[in-house]
């Protein structure tokens, strides 16, 4: 469930502009012309294979291609002298923060397997990947998914435990055929590339390196904590068309698919908000999430919102998947103080938040709206860093007396 594979050119590494340079210094030698850069956005996230047969036909290369493919990789190397692998934005440091929370990691990538051992040499990540990956090995290059099955079999993990970091149009495709959770980097080097079949849509990954890093999953005895995808929009509006989920909440029951997939879009997607799903059938069951606390000038507090659909309460399902998000704000994310508010009536929520440990702070009266309306008290507790720590020490006391 924390496996990441990453393309590697216009993800980890700025090429596609010297490929395109190298490329078309190579084709004005050997055949008098060259090729623009929309013509050449078509091979990006594909083979060499695919690359140079498309060559052929379009330009009449006349059985060349082996000789221009050498000369066209000579002049790559050239290039890479003279200027270095330059990495894409913020793509060590995303690598090197997802290797220390833990996650398993591998590059697939079209290029050839020297390409990619240098690159990831060049950025210093080494340690970072268990495996690399080349589409060549593979029968159909992407958009066919086999690289990134491949990928999964080599690591001994499910596609829909694999999330896939991509800036292709063929890419996208090739992460969504397997299966798979695709974050897709908009990268103006690669072109005008259609990601919108990604499950999320970035524009930088050195501003979105919290978001990344953040799609933490997290597991309990029974349950697992994962980021939502558009792929769980059906499940949503089974779930949050019931008014009984949204009785007590600021949002009205989803009155369809298509709402529940904007939901995702806006709310869910892209912030440290966690899809509760069951463990042994990975059923949605609910959503968990840290945000700002409007109510705190401070950027090290976040609050803590819930829920959980009907059939689910009563089964502890809340406090245990909060423990473990608390666990994860206060150890990892940097946060100092968790607050959480609950309407003076909603005595389940009450209970869970005690159950956290959290203190008393007040009671606002006729503090909040409902969606439809009615005005609830509310009430607020919260806990400091200092405060969870000091639980922890008091536990492990207790476990050794």
């Amino acid at each position: 469930m924390k496996t990441i594979l990453f393309d590697m050119d216009g993800v980890l590494v700025a090429t596609e502009r010297m490929h395109y340079e190298a490329l078309n210094r190579v084709l004005d030698r050997a055949v008098g012309r060259t090729m623009d850069w929309g013509y050449y956005t078509q091979f990006i996230g594909s083979t060499t294979t695919f690359f140079w047969s498309t060559l052929d036909r379009d330009f009449g290369l006349n059985g060349q291609t082996d000789a221009l493919h050498q000369a066209y990789t000579q002049q790559k190397i050239e290039f890479l002298k003279e200027r270095g692998h330059t990495p894409v934005d913020g793509s060590p440091e995303l690598v090197r923060a997802l290797a220390r929370r833990g996650y398993r990691m591998a590059v697939a990538s079209s290029s050839p397997m020297y390409e990619i051992t240098e690159v990831v040499t060049a950025l210093g990540l080494d340690g970072c990947f268990e495996f690399l990956i080349s589409g060549e090995t593979v029968e159909h290059p992407k958009p066919a998914p086999d690289i990134f099955l491949q990928a999964a079999a080599h690591m001994g993990v499910q596609p829909e435990d694999c999330i896939v970091i991509e800036d292709s149009s063929n890419g996208v495709r090739a992460a969504k055929a397997a299966g798979m959770t695709c974050i897709a980097l908009r990268n103006p080097d690669s072109g005008n590339q259609d990601l919108t079949p990604a499950d999320i849509i970035i524009d930088a990954l050195g501003d979105a390196l919290h978001q990344i890093a953040g799609l933490t999953y997290l597991a309990t005895d029974r349950l697992c904590l994962r980021p939502f995808t558009l792929d769980d929009a059906p499940a949503l509006y089974e779930l949050c068309s019931d008014p009984e989920v949204s009785r007590l909440t600021d949002w009205k029951p989803h009155e369809s698919v298509q709402e529940s997939e904007d939901v995702l879009r806006t709310v869910f997607m892209g912030t440290d908000t966690w899809a509760i799903v069951r463990g042994f059938d990975r059923r949605l069951i609910g959503a968990i999430g840290l945000m700002a606390d409007p109510k705190r000038d401070n950027p090290h507090a976040r609050m803590l919102g819930y829920w959980l659909a009907t059939p689910y309460w009563g089964l502890g399902y809340a406090t245990e998947a909060a423990k473990v998000v608390c666990a994860e704000a206060f150890e990892e994310m940097g946060v100092q103080l968790i607050s959480a508010y609950y309407y003076a009536d909603n005595t389940r929520s009450q209970r869970v938040l005690e159950k956290l440990g959290m203190r008393y702070e007040g009671r606002l009266r006729a503090a909040s709206r409902t969606w439809d309306g009615r005005i609830f008290d509310e009430v607020c507790l919260s806990k400091s860093r200092t405060e969870y720590l000091q639980d922890c020490a008091d536990a492990q006391g207790r476990t050794n007396e």
